[in-house]
């Protein structure tokens, strides 16, 4: 009765894992650039199980319960959406911006930018866009961005080109607050990527599926309340067993 308890009990852990996973999935429904995170769980405390006729042979194994073992981002593509802002990019085919942070390097589909007060082009957050060289750039009247990445002035040359990045496993990249990545071991380091479009005017729109993130999240509050009873009754159980226990003596 114990071990139907705490295993009840790590189900509803994992459960409201998943909704709060769920939930920030739904909150950036909204958010540029924004990509879904995925738990994923692996086994716990996973046992050997033995014929009962015969204790040598194994017939397969007992799962305890399961923890969370990491979050993934998923990284299919958001729709993209004209806005008509000239500063607002979105990179058709696989690839990230990358942006200054302090002295931290960070990459984002994100590209809902604009103008700081020094001419430099940020994101939402502040943080300036870095052309090829990981120089900031400077985004004049007159100025345009074309399909390459190159910036150009007003006679058509060329003053700097945006930098656009790749990831041997995209999901592995670490998120750091809501649309922006940094590379971890599993991910690779950034590598500059050619096989990209830049489409300004343009910004790519949160992977997330409103309606698709409603009914998981209906599914696992079932499930939740489902498990719940089950530790309720299990309790129930324990209590009358020691009852009864307790008029043996």
């Amino acid at each position: 009765m114990v071990r139907g308890i705490y295993t009840a009990a790590m189900g509803m852990l994992a459960d409201w894992f998943k909704l709060d996973s769920t939930a920030n999935n739904l909150a950036n429904v909204d958010t540029v650039g924004y990509k879904k995170d995925i738990p994923t769980f692996s086994v716990y405390d996973e046992r050997h199980v033995y014929s009962s006729l015969n204790r040598k042979v194994p017939i397969g194994n007992l799962p305890y319960s399961v923890v969370v073992d990491r979050v993934y981002v998923d990284t299919a593509d958001g729709a993209l959406q004209y806005t008509g802002n000239p500063l607002d990019l979105a990179i058709v085919g696989n690839g990230y911006f990358s942006v200054q942070r302090n002295n931290e390097v960070l990459y984002t589909r994100a590209g809902n930018f604009k103008l700081d007060a020094e001419g430099f082009i940020v994101n939402a957050d502040g943080f300036r866009l870095l052309d090829v060289n990981n120089e900031p750039i400077r985004f004049e009247d007159g100025f345009s961005i074309d399909e390459e990445g190159y910036v150009r002035d007003q006679t058509g040359n060329v003053v700097s080109r945006i930098a656009v990045y790749g990831f041997a496993s995209q999901q592995s990249l670490r998120k750091v607050g809501y649309a922006l990545f940094s590379p971890t071991e599993e991910s690779g380091p950034a590598v500059a990527v050619e096989d990209f479009r830049i489409l300004p005017g343009y910004v790519e729109l949160s992977n997330v599926n409103a309606v698709a993130e409603l009914v998981k999240m209906v599914e696992l509050q079932r499930h939740f309340e489902i498990t719940q009873k089950i530790v309720l009754a299990e309790d129930e159980m324990l209590a009358k067993l020691f009852s009864q226990l307790a008029t043996l003596r």
